[in-house]
């Protein structure tokens, strides 16, 4: 994690009528944030809403005439930047005020309360902003109808309530302006289609700052299409068999045998959909990914890119010694280890928090790429990986479960991950489905 000063905290404001992909994007963004070390939270006002005034809330709720609901509104919204204000003076770093703030009088006294409590604050809103409906109500069938505004409801009837719960906020829309004089971002239609560039549209007004400019970065590849994508460690090289750390060993027969199985997987799961405009597949630049990879490239016909952010961790001196090894040469270093994997770095070498930055651009490939996704690399490499997409917490990362012949599919969904684990025999090519269907538990929209 890059260090910025104590002193600073950061709150992100979200703007925009229902059903643009507002609590999406600011759950993303604390993902994002949260892996690479920041202690972020997201505030979402609905959820006060919910446990302030129940979930049997129609439409006329939210109608700007209706003045008791109105007034009840605020004070959730108040209640929720009050706990915000309360997490950053704790120990919060990033805090992410999620929901319509449709109005500039709602903006201006986020603003006023926050400059009270923070003279150093760094505030910036992000707009979503979308007009196609059929996008529109997508996001509204995918993510509304399942929350617990609409339970035991009708499809139908539900979609139209909601539908009507957006010209509700309609009447009151204020766009943001340069006039207010906040630092903005306005991302344009997140969910459609687009065919002549894989990057968002956003329009920038004073946003400036570290972490601002990385959450840049990050939304312009962000989207909502499901797509799957792969992970696989290398076949067995020949110093997983001598049980030696790092190195840039050769496969042995049974990882070569597994770079087989793992083609003929792969050829199984795709079909005849194997072109090259419909796969991306990734790997590092050390001998045993190289040689999987190879395998797994000539049997679809496809070409693989091989980067250097994907190479295992560097490490250092111990490179090429066993774990008594480095023990007994150096036991110093082996306690610290085992003390904390996830800070230690190796003497000339890396530790997992090295890692974490080195993979950043991987991860943005990922989220950019609107079809499957082929990663084969390193234990300590996909845990990083695999850690992001499950919000798992960082201190977790060192300790993740991704063990060597075993293929790891996920597909992500708008506020989960979906996740089947499959054990390849590479003697038999016996495939064993470990966790079926398996999705990481969905926190309640009471947690969201």
């Amino acid at each position: 994690m890059q260090q910025f000063s104590k002193k600073q905290k950061i709150v992100i404001g979200m703007v925009g009528l229902p059903a643009r992909g507002k609590t999406y994007i600011s759950r993303k963004i604390c993902r994002y944030l949260s892996w690479l070390g920041y202690k972020c939270k997201v505030f979402n006002i609905g959820n006060y809403r919910r446990q302030l005034c129940g979930t049997d809330c129609d439409s006329n709720f939210f109608d700007p005439k209706n003045n008791e609901a109105v007034k009840a509104r605020d004070d959730c919204a108040k209640l929720a930047l009050k706990d915000m204000v309360d997490y950053l003076k704790e120990d919060g770093d990033v805090s992410i005020y999620d929901g319509t703030n449709t109005t500039h009088a709602r903006r201006e006294m986020v603003m006023l309360t926050l400059k009270e409590n923070f003279p150093e604050l760094q505030v910036f809103w992000i707009e979503s902003i979308c007009n196609d409906q059929d996008v529109i109500e997508r996001n509204i069938r995918l993510t509304k109808l399942n929350n617990p505004d609409y339970k035991d409801k009708e499809p139908e009837v539900a979609t139209n309530d909601f539908l009507n719960r957006i010209q509700m906020y309609q009447q009151q829309y204020q766009p943001i302006e340069e006039a207010e004089n906040i630092p903005f971002i306005k991302l344009i239609d997140i969910g459609r289609e687009v065919h002549h560039s894989s990057y968002n549209q956003m329009i920038l007004y004073n946003v400036r700052g570290y972490i601002q400019s990385k959450v840049i970065s990050f939304l312009m590849n962000l989207h909502i299409y499901p797509r799957p994508i792969f992970f696989s460690r290398h076949g067995e090289s020949v110093y997983n068999s001598q049980h030696k750390v790092g190195g840039d060993s050769e496969l042995t027969e049974l990882g070569q045998q597994y770079a087989r199985r793992l083609g003929e997987f792969f050829e199984q799961e795709f079909g005849d959909q194997k072109d090259q405009k419909d796969l991306k597949m990734y790997t590092s630049t050390m001998q045993r990914a190289l040689q999987t990879t190879t395998e797994v490239s000539n049997r679809l016909g496809i070409e693989f890119l091989s980067v250097k952010s994907l190479d295992e961790i560097n490490a250092g001196i111990c490179d090429g010694l066993t774990y008594q090894q480095i023990a007994e040469k150096f036991p110093e270093d082996y306690e610290e280890r085992k003390m904390n994997k996830l800070t230690y770095r190796y003497p000339r070498g890396e530790s997992y928090l090295d890692l974490i930055s080195r993979v950043e651009p991987v991860i943005f490939e990922i989220e950019r790429s609107r079809i499957p996704v082929i990663v084969i690399a390193h234990q300590a490499i996909l845990r990083c990986l695999y850690a992001y997409f499950h919000e798992h917490d960082i201190p977790d990362v060192p300790s993740l479960n991704i063990p060597l012949h075993h293929v790891i599919k996920l597909v992500p969904s708008t506020y989960s991950c979906k996740e089947v684990r499959i054990n390849i025999d590479p003697i038999t090519g016996k495939q064993e489905i470990i966790d079926h269907t398996q999705m990481k538990k969905t926190r309640s929209f009471l947690e969201l």
